[in-house]
């Protein structure tokens, strides 16, 4: 793999509604920079959403642990160990999230 040296930009098709196939307003293009953030827009459109990369990696792994924590859950549920309750998260995680 290289290095980030320039803003590297691709064209994704995300579906945001129930459709089955993507139209263009569907479009976003995401931007890679350099500096370590990360860029959405709307396909044809100027405003643009930039993240610190840190905090894309820090919810991605907060989400991951999310849902290993509900397939935990629902397995000893579903053997009969445990009562339904809510979801509660470690306080403390990998970042203190």
């Amino acid at each position: 793999m290289t290095d980030l040296n320039k803003k590297l930009s691709r064209r994704v098709n995300l579906p945001l509604d129930n459709r089955i196939q993507a139209r263009n307003r569907d479009k976003i293009s995401v931007t890679l920079y350099p500096d370590g953030y990360i860029g959405f827009r709307p396909w044809k459109c100027r405003k643009e959403y930039q993240l610190p990369l840190v905090v894309a990696y820090q919810q991605a792994i907060k989400l991951d642990m999310i849902e290993a924590y509900k397939v935990k859950e629902q397995d000893a549920r579903l053997a009969g160990r445990r009562k339904p309750r809510k979801l509660r998260l470690p306080r403390r995680g990998l970042f203190n999230l």
